[in-house]
This record gives structure tokens, C-alpha cells and sequence, in this order.
């Protein structure tokens, strides 16, 4: 018999060791457990069907493992993936939610399918048949649209956005005084300094000042009935002029607002009482466990709630927005069609003489029948007359702001700009002369004919401001 070379003995004593390894390590076995199914998702058996073959594994208490889930340290892994996945959508507790809640994490499993952060990648490479097909997402798509909100006149709504409203502006006169002339452009009503913190140690303080930042989108979230703007301080349009957004730099913020929408007896779509501003803080070495963003909340509309229990919300955060690595983990498109109205050096037909994006904005809305969304900004005249509820000021300058709509490519549920149709600005001159004019096309060109003018003045002038904290 020939003896063992030392190499070949040396390989089967690692194999002997490797394989002790192995046994031992399945001893190890993070315990994985199976509630009972209290209030299990309601839904169409065509709807179920997908999402209990293609979600159920890690987002249920019926969690079914395959025969190569089992053994460690594959084992490992899936015990803690499906403990995450249970924490953040658990469709055997789905029934349970409010209604609103449950439509809103419907949409939000839309999006993670779109985006190719659901299911995961790792799970699908071994898992085959949990891959959902584009006909099987038309499917829920359409019962995620059954969920959605519906715009209809609505009571309540309107009554609480009224009562808000006078709140909003009874407050800019007690804090300017009966003689103050309203507030000023920058409309901020509420006490900044006694908002509490968000749960992570971001602070409202330092970013109250939001009303005043460049508007660089706007959506309409037909999913849960909300009219968003987006807002970007100096830093981040700075980057958009520049081309530099992804990645975005140190220092960049942008606000999220939300509005009920309020839907009007013509069909129009008003932004209605506010519901919530979210914000997004870019600083790589402070935020470096969330992709370099610190996000904060604030709920509750006025009120100004941190929203959440502690600082575990930013994994909701986080796990949302995981998806948009290609856009540095933000769903925002600015509007780089419009964007050279920022900037007076920038190219504009001669015949527009002011710059209606470098105003703060006053309003937004949508308009279904046509399929455009506006919005209303203004000088700081014009918003120091707006945010008060006050007739407007001579020397005040309105730009009503029309865009196309195109569905949100991020989202499903949104619609956000496509492209500019028409610019119409109101001039209040010192003179005490109000001048209409409207441009369309792109580039802007001048339109003739004044026949519409007072009326349009009329609707300009009227519009009420969007409630701004």
C-alpha cells in the first residue's frame, strides 16, 4: 500500500475539519416562528394568489422554506430576512391595518416591484417561481387602483382645510399685529423653536425656513389622495443648475409637503389642509448608515408632530427609498425643462420680462380634465399678500405655472410634470395698474389678444395660499 502523500493528507484533514465545522454550525439555529394568522390580507383570489406565492415566504407567518433554506449558514441568512420582511409588511396582520394604510402599503410593493428592489434578487436567483410577471403587476396594479382615492366633493375636507386656513392666517396677523400688513413673505406662523425634534436628533429649527426654497417638482398622489411640492434649498438647486445631482453634495436639503387634495365642484383639484412635511439631509459622514440622508418627519398638520415612536423610523425611510440607487436614493425629478427660468442670465424669449421660478410659491393644483397640474408662485409682495388673506399689493407679480402631466416613472399612484404649456403672470404695477399676459410653447412666446384677461386676473388673484407652517 502505497502511503499518503502529505498534500492529499493535509487536504482531507481540512475537509475533516470543514465538515466538522458544518455539522456543528447546524446545531446553531436562530429560531424562526409561526404565529398564528390573526387578520390575513383581504383581497380578489387572482390578487392573493400572486402575492401569496411570490411575498408570503418573508412577508407572512406562513413562512415555507426549501430544502436548501435549511441548512446554516444559508439558514442564517433567511431567518433574518424574513424577520425584516415581517417587520415591515406582514400580510398575515394585513386585514388589521386601516384602510388607507393598507392601499398605501399595496402602492408601496408596486413600486418595490418596479424598481427591482422586490422581491430580492438573491431570493428569486434560487427561488424561480417567485418572480412576478409584468401581466401578474398589471393585475395588482389593478386592484391597487380600486384601493386609490377617488376625487369627489367632500364636506369634511373642505370644512377642515377651511378651519386651518383661518387658523393659519388669524395667526400671521397676531404675529405681525393688527397694523403689521400681514406676514411676511416668508410665512412662517408657527413657533419653530417649540417643534420637537424627530426621533433621530434632526431638528425642525434649522429647517423652517422651507417655505422660502426654490420649488423644483410638484406630484399628484392619486394613491392616497395628497398634492406634494417639492422644495430644494440653495445647495441642492445649485446642483440641478450645475448638473451635479446624483450624487447630490454635502449640505443639499429638500422639503416634501403634503396637502389633502380638495377637489372642487368644476373638477379642479386645490391643495387643502396640510398634512405633513417630510425632508431629506444630505451628509455622508453624519447619515452614513442611510445612504448618506437623514431624513425627518413632521405630522399631524400644524401640530408638527415627529413622526414615528423613536428613531427606528428611518429603516421605513431607508427601505423605501433602497430601490433609487440611480437616483441617489431620492424619487424627485426636477423640472429641468423649466429650470433656466431660475436663472435671470439664462436664455429667455424677450418677451417674458420677469422670471416666474425665481417667486416663492403660493399654490398648487391639478386639472384632470385637461391633464395639467400648476403652480401659482409670486413675488415677495405678491406672497406677503397671498399668506395673509389679504387683497393683493401694488407692485405684487403673479406667474401661474402649467405643466403636462406624465405618470411618475418612481411611482406608482403619482403624476408629476412632463412638460411646460403655458406661463400667465399678473402684474400689479405701483401705479395701480394690473397687467395680464400668457405665454405658450417652448420656447415661451407671447400670446396676442387680451379677451380672457379680467377673468383670468380674477381667478389669479383669488387663488388661496397653500398653508405653509
Amino acid at each position: 500500500m502505497k502511503p499518503v502523500r502529505p498534500f492529499w493528507k493535509k487536504v482531507r484533514i481540512i475537509l475533516l475539519i470543514c465538515l466538522a465545522i458544518f455539522i456543528a454550525i447546524q446545531l446553531i439555529r436562530p429560531p424562526l416562528d409561526h404565529p398564528p394568522v390573526t387578520a390575513d390580507l383581504q383581497a380578489p383570489p387572482e390578487v392573493k394568489a400572486i402575492l401569496k406565492r411570490a411575498c408570503y415566504d418573508c412577508h407572512s407567518n406562513e413562512t415555507r422554506l426549501a430544502w436548501f433554506d435549511q441548512p446554516a449558514p444559508a439558514y442564517w441568512f433567511v431567518v433574518s430576512d424574513v424577520k425584516e420582511g415581517r417587520e415591515a409588511l406582514n400580510f398575515s396582520r394585513f386585514d388589521s391595518l386601516p384602510k388607507a394604510q393598507q392601499a398605501a402599503k399595496l402602492f408601496e410593493c408596486i413600486m418595490q416591484v418596479e424598481q427591482g428592489g422586490m422581491p430580492l434578487a438573491q431570493y428569486t436567483a434560487l427561488h424561480h417561481g417567485r418572480v412576478i410577471s409584468a401581466g401578474e403587476l398589471a393585475v395588482l396594479k389593478q386592484y391597487a387602483l380600486s384601493l386609490g382615492y377617488h376625487p369627489t366633493v367632500d364636506t369634511s375636507r373642505r370644512r377642515a382645510a377651511a378651519e386651518q386656513y383661518a387658523q393659519w392666517v388669524a395667526s400671521a396677523g397676531a404675529a405681525k399685529g393688527t397694523g403689521g400688513g400681514g406676514a411676511d413673505a416668508a410665512g412662517v406662523k408657527v413657533d419653530a423653536a417649540a417643534v420637537k425634534d424627530e426621533y433621530n436628533g434632526i431638528g425642525y429649527v434649522s429647517l423652517a425656513g422651507f417655505a422660502n426654497w426654490r420649488a423644483v417638482s410638484t406630484t399628484e398622489r392619486y394613491d392616497n389622495g395628497t398634492l406634494r411640492l417639492i422644495l430644494a434649498n440653495d445647495v441642492a438647486v445649485k446642483a440641478i443648475r450645475e448638473g451635479h445631482g446624483y450624487p447630490w453634495p454635502d449640505g443639499a436639503v429638500f422639503a416634501k409637503v403634503a396637502w389633502d387634495q380638495l377637489p372642487d365642484s368644476s373638477g379642479e383639484i386645490h391643495a387643502g389642509a396640510f398634512k405633513q412635511v417630510e425632508f431629506m439631509v444630505r451628509d455622508h459622514q453624519l447619515f452614513s448608515s442611510s445612504f448618506g440622508w437623514g431624513w425627518a418627519r413632521w405630522v399631524g398638520g400644524l401640530a408638527l408632530k415627529p413622526y414615528g415612536k423613536d428613531a427606528s423610523f428611518v429603516s421605513e425611510c431607508v427601505n423605501c427609498h433602497r430601490p433609487l440607487g440611480k437616483t441617489d436614493h431620492t424619487f424627485t425629478f426636477p423640472l429641468a425643462d423649466t429650470l433656466s427660468l431660475y436663472d435671470q442670465a439664462a436664455y429667455l424669449p424677450d418677451s417674458v420680462d420677469k422670471h416666474p421660478l425665481m417667486g416663492k410659491v403660493i399654490t398648487t393644483m391639478v386639472n384632470p380634465r385637461e391633464g395639467t397640474m400648476s403652480t401659482l408662485y409670486g413675488n415677495d409682495l405678491a406672497v406677503k399678500a397671498a399668506r395673509s388673506g389679504q387683497a393683493s399689493y401694488p407692485g405684487a407679480f403673479y406667474a401661474l405655472v402649467t405643466w403636462s402631466q406624465r405618470d411618475d416613472p418612481h411611482w406608482f399612484g403619482g403624476r408629476i410634470p412632463k412638460a411646460l404649456v403655458k406661463v400667465e403672470t399678473v402684474d400689479y404695477t405701483p401705479g395701480g395698474e394690473v397687467h395680464w399676459s400668457s405665454y405658450q410653447g417652448m420656447p415661451l412666446k407671447k400670446m396676442s389678444g387680451t379677451a380672457m384677461g379680467a377673468d383670468r386676473v380674477h381667478y389669479i388673484a383669488t387663488l388661496k395660499a397653500s398653508v405653509l407652517p
